[in-house]
């Protein structure tokens, strides 16, 4: 059931060796480098069991975690007749013996779930299978109502065939007895379906090949290889009707199987049938789901910036499904990093996102219109201009901000004259971000405004802050119309020539410098040759330093 994808990993775990300091046999009472190593073990079967809540069956960090366990266990090493761990209230035991947490949450958190699950006792045999193992964990992730009602953990795991984890009461012998008297069984039935009493009405039948029992597990290995695109569809539709029966979680797993492979077909369909990739987008919307969106948003978050690959690539894939969920997320979520990683993904989306979000701008909390508008800015597209612009009326300064970065972000005509407008504006915060956003833009209109910003004066002297900042954003340009107006900035005249009032041409003239080209060497040579005598000296240092 979920032993899949496990074959590489059984090669790797029976090549790795084991290091057992001597010890082939437990001690009577277990010394605290025996129990130590058994604590161990017994934490890393306890993440297991999260990372097999979060994963299908073969993927990789599944498997990773399984040879983990497996190591663990084999390093202790496990005594013939196995490791038996007891299961209390309060307590995992070993020989009677607590298991030390020690803030090890992993033995708290694997001590409530299996008493839930009525779990009195859990052993570990030796030659541990990463398949059984895999099956183990995904038994111990179901509901406890569940789990009872099948019958409790023994019943289920003896119906997976998992022999070498047993729990509770069941021994090798009574665990041998049972699956013999499942193997009589199924010999019995087939001895009477070769009876030709019960197939005399079908003379053909013992000529006709066995049929493959179809299974969901069936159905995605035919998914992952098919190359005819009508097969293809027919085995998305059959797949689709399998997954309606399925318990919640097992849909969940099966449908990121499925999603997995969908999105490798669109990028790489097989015998590169362009048929394929494109059934593959709709077995993606045919399997789409709240909950699946839901479930990879969660891992998202989880996640953060790390091993995001997979995720990305499904939840970009599932377009227009998963915009209104991630833009809810967005303005949910305080982590810095997932918030990037929500942006980047909608970004990806593109052009389908943007009635989503253009709903969205006027949601009355500030931080979804302001996370709005940091999505229409990474996109970028001129057309979405305006719709930034309009919110630039925003009561909250915050959003403002926003917007004037995200105008920064966009080539239009309209962008440049808002933000050229909101370099006077009168909040400071307001007109220095406007100033800094021009940078970007190598518009005429954007070099006026910049200079007129740095030009311009409160009372008798310009505001300095946004001078400096003005002065920056020419540089930025550097276009000849940029050198023309930092070299006109160096021309002001005031009339109280104050100490700030000869730095900000002195940093008009370092930005100078800092503009590569003949033009720039000709703005400091003739400022080498001004008559203000301040501004020479500062020409010859730049110059000497330049100098080979």
């Amino acid at each position: 059931m979920y032993g899949a994808h496990v074959g590489y990993l059984l090669l790797y775990v029976n090549k790795t060796s084991f290091s057992n300091d001597g010890m082939t046999e437990p001690p009577t009472t277990p010394d605290d480098l025996y129990l130590q190593r058994v604590t161990q073990a017994v934490t890393e079967f306890a993440k297991g069991i999260k990372s097999a809540s979060f994963y299908p069956a073969g993927h990789p960090v599944l498997l990773q975690a399984v040879t983990k366990i497996i190591q663990l266990f084999e390093a202790i090493p496990l005594p013939e007749q196995g490791l038996s761990i007891d299961v209390t209230k309060n307590a995992l035991l070993y020989r009677d013996v607590p298991l030390p947490t020690g803030g090890n949450k992993a033995v708290t958190d694997l001590n409530r779930e299996l008493y839930l699950r009525r779990a009195s006792r859990i052993i570990f045999l030796p030659n541990l299978q990463p398949d059984e193992v895999v099956s183990c964990l995904k038994v111990i992730t179901l509901d406890p109502d569940e789990i009872q009602d099948a019958g409790g953990l023994e019943r289920i795991l003896l119906r997976e065939k998992v022999t070498r984890i047993w729990a509770n009461r069941v021994d090798y012998d009574q665990l041998t007895q049972l699956l013999k008297e499942e193997e009589l069984e199924e010999d019995q039935l087939e001895e009477l379906s070769d009876d030709p009493l019960t197939t005399f009405d079908n003379p053909l039948q013992d000529d006709a090949p066995p049929e493959e029992v179809v299974t969901i597990e069936t159905l995605l290995a035919r998914i992952a290889k098919e190359t005819d695109p009508s097969a293809y569809r027919g085995h998305i539709v059959e797949f689709s009707r399998f997954l309606l029966a399925e318990r919640a979680e097992r849909k969940i797993e099966y449908s990121m199987q499925a999603m997995a492979i969908f999105v490798r077909h669109i990028g790489t369909p097989p015998g590169g049938s362009d048929e394929i990739a494109g059934l593959a987008r709709l077995g993606i919307k045919e399997v789409a789901s709240e909950e699946l969106v839901a479930h990879y948003i969660g891992l998202l978050k989880k996640r953060g910036a790390r091993g995001r690959e997979e995720i990305d690539a499904v939840l970009v894939a599932l377009e227009e499904r998963s915009v209104g969920p991630l833009l809810q997320a967005l303005a949910e979520e305080e982590d810095l990093l997932v918030r990037k990683a929500i942006v980047e993904i909608v970004t990806r989306i593109g052009r389908i996102a943007v009635p989503t979000i253009l709903e969205n701008l006027t949601d009355s909390r500030w931080y979804m219109v302001r996370n709005m508008i940091t999505v229409l800015g990474s996109l970028g597209m001129p057309d979405l201009a305006p719709h930034v612009a309009a919110t630039l009326s925003h009561p909250d300064l915050r959003v403002k901000k926003e917007a004037i970065k995200a105008l920064s972000r966009i080539p239009h005509p309209s962008a440049v004259t808002a933000l050229c407008e909101l370099c006077f504006f009168p909040e400071e915060t307001v007109a220095l971000t406007a100033t800094a956003a021009l940078a970007s833009k190598k518009e005429t209109e954007a070099v006026v405004a910049l200079y007129r910003r740095a030009a311009a004066k409160r009372i008798l002297y310009p505001d300095y802050r946004l001078a400096h900042e003005a002065i920056d954003s020419l540089r930025a340009i550097g276009t000849d119309e940029a050198l023309t107006a930092l070299e006109e900035i160096l021309a002001l005249r005031a009339l109280w020539r104050t100490e700030k009032f000869r730095e900000m041409k002195f940093h008009a003239l370092r930005s100078i410098s800092k503009i590569k080209g003949e033009r720039s060497e000709e703005v400091l040579e003739r400022a080498r040759r001004s008559a203000d005598r301040s501004l020479r000296i500062e020409a010859e240092r730049i110059l000497g330093r330049r100098a080979p």
